[in-house]
């Protein structure tokens, strides 16, 4: 009986270190999409945004983009919408914006999806950015602001594009 319980014991031991020996990631088995999610290396091309009051607009050619880095989160995206506050020298009031101080997550929502969670620091406005990335390289970004309705986009992901 004792022998019984000290394997038992021993077995219960190897289990937290077998779970911690599965972590390490294995690129070669990651589709192209996932690829560039890990590596923090990709854009957000917009095809369509749907704000929270109106109707879906397609934006596709017009290049809007949200440029994502190991170093900087660069958005040039169109905000249709509600803001508290009015832009004061410009006419431009589209979502842009750059970061170089963010907080950067990723988590696999199930097997066909992945969710990108970014939080700047260095910018009061936004509060949060998701990414939801399909394995076709499809995605949905929403945008939480601090003084403009949430809106969201629809469009692909691609590897990133310098200039």
């Amino acid at each position: 009986m004792r022998s019984y319980l000290f394997y038992c014991f021993f077995i219960l031991l190897l289990i937290p270190v077998s779970d911690y020996a599965q972590q390490t990631v294995d690129t070669t088995e990651m589709s192209a999409t996932a690829k560039l999610l890990w590596k923090k290396t990709y854009q957000f091309t917009a095809t369509t945004v749907q704000p929270m009051t109106g109707r879906e607009r397609n934006v596709a050619g017009n290049n809007y983009t949200l440029k994502v880095s190991a170093a900087s989160v660069i958005a040039d995206l169109p905000y249709f919408g509600k803001s508290n506050t009015a832009p004061i020298g410009t006419s431009d009031v589209g979502m842009k914006f750059s970061s170089l101080d963010f907080a950067y997550s990723s988590q696999e929502l199930t097997k066909s999806r992945e969710q990108v969670t970014i939080k700047p620091k260095d910018i009061q406005d936004i509060q949060e950015i998701y990414l939801i990335v399909y394995p076709d390289g499809t995605a949905d970004l929403r945008i939480s602001s601090m003084n403009r309705q949430p809106i969201s986009y629809r469009g692909k992901i691609e590897a990133l594009q310098t200039k």
